[in-house]
């Protein structure tokens, strides 16, 4: 209020020029209709066409290359696009396409039931006098296969009796052996053994073997080594696998032994005698052969 005062003048032209701009920007300038600018055409879009017609439309929708009167599959106006109206696809569509596929299935359905019903008419039926030659022969069969596996259980132990009885014999020689005949027989073998077994003293390492073993030998009644269970064995152990096999390589050297008695041999039979003895490696250097029984071995 200060400076109004004091310039009077100056506050004054202040206040003019504020009311002068406001007037003027309130006022709204627009050109005269007469001036305005009216094409002569109404403008028309601009597109290109696949198809040409001699005659010109009488009412153009657009411009294109070439004369066009009609076209397009729209049911009014022309397509804005190449491409299907999508309007056109309504649910109501869907639905009845659906319905005519389901009617299609229906009537599929019903014609096969029908083909099955008709060849369950035409199939022949099975009366219950041919049920019960049906069951008579089932059993028939069942009685057929039984028989043939009792046949078969039959020559399964008839061949294993056959192969048993094409064994040879065994007869076992102990100290409580009687005859005279298989006592000779493994005096022979004895000494036979024992000088074997004494020229031939196991050593390892340049130094001899010493030690105890029960020996398992079974012989052919030509007086070879019986080979087809297995031939000698080691009934007990010596502790030393090396004299163990120094005295079975001792029985095989020392065989073929001789041939049975012949009167000690089975009539019309194959014989194995088999003979368990006592092997003993001495300090002297020497081979102790003894007689022993399977119920001592």
């Amino acid at each position: 209020m200060k400076f109004i005062s004091q310039n009077p003048t100056l506050s004054i032209a202040i206040g003019v020029s504020l009311a002068v701009h406001g007037a003027l920007l309130a006022v709204r300038f627009v050109a005269p209709e007469a001036f305005r600018f009216q094409p002569t055409d109404p403008g028309l879009e601009v597109i290109l066409v696949n198809a040409k017609h001699d005659k010109k439309p009488l009412k153009a929708q657009a411009l294109a290359q070439a004369n066009l009167d009609g076209g397009g599959n729209a049911e009014e106006g022309r397509a804005k696009s190449p491409l299907p109206d999508l309007r056109r696809v309504q649910d109501g569509d869907s639905i009845a396409t659906t319905n005519r596929r389901i009617a299609e299935l229906e009537e599929l359905q019903r014609a096969m039931l029908a083909t099955a019903q008709k060849t369950a008419l035409h199939a022949p039926q099975v009366t219950e006098k041919e049920n019960a030659k049906t069951e008579r022969v089932r059993e028939a069969m069942d009685k057929t296969e039984s028989s043939q596996a009792f046949a078969r259980s039959i020559a399964e132990i008839s061949k294993n009796i056959e192969q048993y009885n094409k064994r040879p014999k065994k007869t076992q020689i102990t100290p409580s052996t009687k005859e005279v005949g298989y006592a000779l027989y493994y005096n022979t073998l004895q000494r036979k053994v024992e000088n074997l077994g004494t020229l031939n003293f196991p050593e390892q390492n340049g130094k001899k073997l010493y030690g105890e073993l029960v020996v398992y030998i079974p012989i052919f009644h030509d007086g070879a080594i019986y080979e087809k269970d297995g031939g000698p064995r080691v009934e007990r152990s010596s502790g030393n696998k090396a004299l163990d096999q120094a005295a079975l390589r001792i029985v095989r050297r020392a065989a073929p032994f001789g041939k049975f008695p012949a009167n000690m041999r089975s009539s019309g039979k194959d014989d194995v005698w088999e003979v368990i003895t006592r092997f003993k490696f001495t300090r002297e250097g020497g081979l102790e052969a003894e007689l022993r029984g399977s119920e001592n071995s």
